[in-house]
């Protein structure tokens, strides 16, 4: 195949990760080493790294964010399922074409999922905010301002940088040794 010839985007050959819809953008997302807590701060969006968190508090926030994530989705599955208990026992329901009740169930099981979600708030808000006041000083709105002193694991000496001969290389002189 040529390059640039095929299209670009998720079904191209570029890896495009995509960062999932707008009502999405405050969700925990995870690099594959640590979590990247995302939530409003005074209007303005902060990201918190949680491995600028002591472990023994990532550990207990990681616990408090799954145990949130886990109510959520329970909400979504309670609401779903009262909202079919509703379409299929209201009389009001019994007279609609399938596609409107379809309709009408996740509209009727979007709102049971408001309120279960509402007392999931309620119950969890505070202590996240508690974490999120408490490593405050951690958190930056521009991402690429975090820094993370655990990744950073080479400290290169650059001063001699490439002040070697080819003899000094030894007997494997088809090895490539360069940078």
């Amino acid at each position: 195949m040529l390059y640039k010839v095929s299209p670009f985007g998720y079904f191209g050959r570029v890896a495009k990760v995509s960062r999932g819809p707008w009502f999405q953008e405050h969700n925990v997302e995870d690099d594959g080493l640590e979590w990247f807590y995302v939530y409003q701060n005074n209007g303005e969006t902060v990201t918190l790294l949680s491995n600028n968190v002591p472990l023994q508090d990532r550990e207990r926030l990681a616990y408090l964010y799954q145990a949130f994530n886990r109510n959520r989705i329970l909400a979504w599955a309670g609401g779903l399922w009262l909202g079919f208990e509703t379409i299929s026992r209201v009389g009001y329901f019994s007279k609609m074409a399938a596609g409107w009740k379809l309709l009408s169930l996740f509209g009727v099981g979007f709102a049971y999922n408001q309120v279960f979600q509402y007392f999931n708030g309620q119950t969890y808000g505070p202590l996240l905010s508690a974490y999120f006041r408490k490593y405050s000083k951690t958190a930056k709105t521009d991402r690429f301002a975090i820094t993370d002193r655990k990744r950073e694991y080479f400290d290169i000496d650059t001063s001699e940088y490439m002040a070697y001969g080819y003899k000094d290389l030894g007997h494997d002189y088809h090895v490539n040794h360069g940078p």
